[in-house]
């Protein structure tokens, strides 16, 4: 990739994490007086419906049966997986650590591009990655005091969201990315409108409204950044900016519920982010000495269609 175009993938993480995060802290103390499923479904109204109109103007409805491409279609089913099973453990769980859980994503990423796309990995990485997810073991601390069982299900989350990530980089380079954002928008409200049909809605009042509005307007920003820095940036350079949630989160935590991390999950906190910043420490590394022996990475290649995808 270009530097500039890392350099604008850096800075769309960055804003997409952010944004994530605020949504996150939005929908949970929402959900303190609302249900799940009702906040999912009307915040799902505002976003479809801006995201329409936006996608009306800007064009990307001119040919509106590409939405419907294959790869369009399978990521919105892994967002619906993904955010059911992470938006319901957050609600039950301190959003600190349901945010550490998902800094294994970038190495669960990692992985999955070795696997899928043909990407090298070497011993050290994979070092890394089995040394990350230990640190997750050490914040869930299965069979211990501090083991909550809902952190299992934001672990899930990690597995599908990754598997999203993966079907991204794949995606058409003609695909929209305010297109895709449209479609993921309509999956996620479906979502919560199925899950309200094990909930009882409660009448929205004036104190709903600007939560609800917030969450929408965050959700928005977070999708669009996300999606277009995971299909403009190497996954290399973009995935360390997705540890800056773990600040925000931990901050939002303290100051507006009073939930401070114990030592122990610190420690495994501690031990992710510092895992998957070696594996892009190494990344780097192996991308120099490609470019110094005249060579390229097979990933890039295929993306730009040069090498046939893995078998």
């Amino acid at each position: 990739m270009l530097a500039k175009e890392n350099g604008r993938a850096i800075v769309a993480m960055f804003l997409s994490t952010a944004f994530f995060m605020f949504n996150d802290a939005l929908l949970k103390y929402t959900a303190q007086s609302m249900p799940l499923g009702e906040i999912i479904f009307l915040r799902g109204l505002v976003t479809t419906s801006i995201m329409a109109m936006w996608c009306w103007f800007s064009g990307a409805f001119r040919n509106a049966g590409r939405l419907l491409h294959p790869v369009v279609l399978g990521r919105s089913v892994l967002e619906i997986i993904g955010s059911f099973m992470y938006l319901t453990a957050l609600t039950q769980m301190p959003i600190a650590n349901a945010t550490a859980m998902l800094q294994a994503m970038p190495l669960a990423v990692t992985a999955g591009a070795a696997i899928i796309y043909g990407e090298v990995v070497g011993w050290r990485r994979w070092s890394a990655i089995a040394f990350g997810f230990a640190g997750v073991i050490l914040i869930i601390r299965p069979g211990m005091d501090g083991f909550d069982a809902w952190a299992l299900l934001a672990i899930a989350a990690v597995f599908f969201m990754a598997l999203r990530d993966l079907v991204t980089k794949s995606m058409p380079k003609e695909m929209p990315s305010s297109g895709v954002c449209f479609v993921v928008c309509l999956a996620v409200t479906l979502m919560g409108a199925g899950m309200g049909t094990g909930e009882e809605w409660i009448a929205v009042d004036t104190s709903h409204l600007l939560p609800l509005l917030g969450v929408s307007a965050f959700l928005i920003g977070a999708y669009y950044f996300a999606i277009t820095a995971t299909r403009i940036g190497d996954m290399s350079v973009v995935s360390p900016m997705r540890y800056t949630g773990l600040l925000w989160a931990t901050g939002i935590g303290i100051v507006v519920w009073g939930q401070i991390p114990d030592t122990i999950t610190i420690t495994g906190m501690l031990i992710v982010v510092g895992s998957g910043l070696y594996t892009v420490h190494r990344e780097r590394v192996r991308q120099r000495e490609l470019k110094a022996s005249g060579q390229e990475p097979q990933i890039m290649l295929r993306a730009k269609g040069r090498l046939a995808p893995a078998e």
